[in-house]
């Protein structure tokens, strides 16, 4: 579980032990924890997941502070990072904050939790870190934004919009677009984006920070920060329509997205000429997802021929779209019992439901929106990744989940900032970051698999591509 230390940086607490972020994994995958009695000799180290819900992996070091974890204490750093969340996000006095957050604790925690003139002093200490920023409203519908965060200086005293779009004060499904002006001057040369929403880092009065990306060559820069109030077709077509009207230039030739089926749609009416691509990662992620509800992940986790099997299913993406259904006729026939729910959820979903008749009923998702045989052979992108890396380079940069408005709009200016660098390193011709070298060892294993493809080695196909990725 997530918390906040007394500084506001990221904590996590797992069997009673309470973990400070000691630094990510070199390919961004995982995060390194280390005991937060470190400094009184603890050698406790675990590892969790990067994504937002921090999953646990695995405890790298025992601990030497205690053999059982305390849990009365982490739930007193709970209390506290709640007592000190609505002191910077509403206007409550102490007693009332106190009165508010201790409904519902425990009296063990009761017990250990600090005096009301202490709650007091940290109360007033959170409320001086946000002193310089407006209250949080009660609301997004009466939010006013103030001047310092609708503009962006670009350069000392160079000053450009930052607030692009703004659905308007009075509305309760309130949408809000930043993003640099000036790359404006550049959307009609944006032919490739990529999208993707997290919930984690989204401030309290919003839903989803949603993020789009534009290639430029080999490189991949952030364009637009979006925070949207919910996940329906209508907000996202309206979002969708907000970015056309101001930049009216952008039409792009593909868009890279997860299979979010209400995001597609708003797609396909705003962006009726852009080509729909389904992100693989999001593809096998779902798989996981449906592995999990059938009670066959450990199965998967345990069994090195049962995983290949699993994966042979989402291998079916880089099957050419004309030779798809004997693919999977063929895949039918070799997999074993346990996997046929699994195949026949893929087949509704992304093929289509083969009805009586022998005609299909049409899928969720179109094979074109997530067949990647023709992105594989012209080294395209298979994945809107990149969404997911600067989801993180935020999350590090707040250091706390749902943050006020203020906060986060603050952070992001200085994540912008960095993403300014990047792309003057472009106008200065650099090339563009590589791929750690074992992704690109599989990218080339897996192009030397998807060029050497024939009908009649489809089980031998499916195999060799399923060896060149994992569902993490």
């Amino acid at each position: 579980m997530l918390h906040a230390s007394k500084r506001n940086c990221e904590k996590y607490s797992h069997n009673g032990f309470s973990y400070v972020k000691d630094k990510e994994s070199a390919d961004g995958e995982r995060i390194f924890w280390r005991c937060d009695e470190k400094s009184n000799g603890c050698k406790g180290r675990i590892w969790t997941t990067s994504c937002e819900n921090r999953e646990f992996i695995r405890l790298v070091t025992d601990h030497s502070c205690s053999s059982t974890g305390n849990s009365v204490r982490v739930a007193v750093q709970q209390t506290l990072t709640t007592i000190r969340q609505r002191a910077a996000t509403t206007m409550e006095n102490p007693a009332q904050i106190r009165s508010n957050v201790i409904q519902g604790v425990s009296t063990a925690v009761l017990g250990q939790l600090q005096n009301k003139s202490a709650l007091r002093k940290i109360i007033k200490r959170r409320r001086n870190q946000q002193q310089n920023a407006p209250p949080n409203p009660e609301n997004r519908s009466i939010l006013i934004i103030p001047d310092k965060y609708r503009r962006y200086e670009s350069e000392p005293g160079v000053f450009e919009q930052f607030l692009l779009a703004d659905s308007g004060e009075g509305d309760n499904d309130r949408i809000l677009i930043f993003g640099r002006e000036t790359f404006q001057e550049w959307s009609h040369l944006m032919v490739e984006l990529y999208i993707d929403g997290t919930f984690l880092i989204c401030p309290s009065l919003f839903h989803q920070f949603f993020v789009i990306l534009a290639r430029r060559n080999d490189y991949v820069l952030p364009v637009f920060y979006c925070l949207l109030p919910n996940k329906t077709e209508d907000t996202y077509r309206r979002t969708f329509s907000l970015i056309r009207r101001i930049w009216p230039n952008l039409n792009p030739d593909a868009i890279s997205v997860d299979f979010e089926l209400a995001v597609h749609n708003a797609i396909r009416i705003v962006f009726p000429e852009s080509h729909i691509r389904g992100c693989f990662f999001h593809l096998f992620q779902n798989l996981k997802k449906h592995l999990s509800s059938a009670n066959l992940l450990t199965l998967y986790n345990t069994n090195p021929e049962f995983s290949i099997h699993a994966k042979m299913i989402v291998s079916l993406a880089f099957v050419p779209q004309q030779d798809l259904l004997e693919a999977i006729t063929i895949l039918e026939n070799y997999l074993p019992n346990e996997l046929e729910p699994i195949l026949s959820y893929f087949i509704n979903t992304y093929v289509g439901r083969l009805r009586n008749n022998g005609t299909r009923a049409p899928p969720t998702f179109v094979p074109s929106s997530w067949n990647v045989y023709t992105r594989t052979i012209n080294n395209e992108d298979r994945t809107n990744n990149f969404c997911e890396a600067f989801h993180r380079k935020v999350q590090l940069q707040l250091g706390v989940s749902h943050p006020t408005i203020w906060k986060f709009l603050d952070e992001l200016q200085k994540v912008v900032k960095l993403s300014d660098g990047q792309y003057e390193r472009f106008v200065a011709g650099h090339a563009a970051p590589r791929k750690r070298r074992k992704y690109e060892e599989a990218d080339d294993r897996i192009l030397n698999i998807v060029n050497r493809y024939e009908i009649g080695t489809v089980i031998e196909y499916l195999r060799g591509i399923s060896h060149n990725f994992n569902i993490v």
